[in-house]
């Protein structure tokens, strides 16, 4: 049964990268998969828990990612979350753009019922990460921390749809990713916090005024 399962839930995560949310039905998944529709039910549940199963792989990489920093401080929290998506991003960028485009579907349709998901645990790092600024004394306080955060997601989600349109790659998703990180807590930031930011959201530029240049000298 487990065996089912898994192929199950493969051929679902082929079938969504290679042709989209729409193209996953259940009765197209079990003639590949060599199962009938009803063992899908009993082994793994409607379409809509088919999907929330496979994005939950994004989600939890997600949640690994904020652990593995605990202790360390919102930079190095923020670099590290969104420098571990772009990484997974790119390793299988037709998966998670079929993903997520699903993911905000389920999320749309299922509404206050739906579990928690990839937006929603993104919003939940990126609240987390301005309001540890906060209680560390690195923000003056004369910006609700809970705004800073909200809008930091803001720029966090448009570098995502960006990257979901193709817009940019798995590295431009990064820089705007952080870039609007960056911003947002230098606009509360105690003055030597608020060089830190400044420093790194320099570090993010040069790669890409390096290549303007080269753009420029040919």
């Amino acid at each position: 049964m487990e065996r089912r399962r898994q192929r199950i839930l493969s051929v679902a995560r082929t079938t969504l990268a290679r042709d989209g949310f729409e193209a996953l039905t259940l009765r197209s998944l079990a003639q590949q998969a060599g199962v009938t529709v009803p063992t899908i039910y009993n082994l793994v549940g409607s379409k809509d828990d088919l999907l929330r199963e496979l994005i939950a792989g994004l989600v939890e990489r997600c949640e690994r990612a904020l652990e593995e920093v605990e202790d360390h401080g919102p930079i190095d929290m923020a670099r590290h979350v969104v420098g571990t998506l772009a990484a997974l991003f790119a390793e299988d960028e037709d998966f998670c753009r079929a993903a997520l485009v699903a993911g905000q579907r389920l999320e749309r349709s299922s509404g206050a019922n739906a579990p928690p998901g990839i937006w929603q645990r993104s919003s939940q790092i990126a609240m987390r990460i301005c309001l540890d600024a906060s209680r560390s004394g690195l923000l003056r306080g004369d910006l609700d921390p809970r705004r800073i955060g909200e809008r930091a997601f803001d720029g966090y989600r448009i570098a995502v749809i960006d990257w979901l349109n193709g817009a940019i790659d798995a590295e431009g998703f990064e820089r705007n990713a952080l870039s609007g990180f960056y911003l947002c807590l230098a606009a509360d930031a105690v003055p030597r916090f608020r060089r830190a930011l400044v420093s790194r959201l320099a570090e993010l530029e040069r790669p890409r005024r390096a290549r303007a240049n080269r753009r420029g000298s040919t």
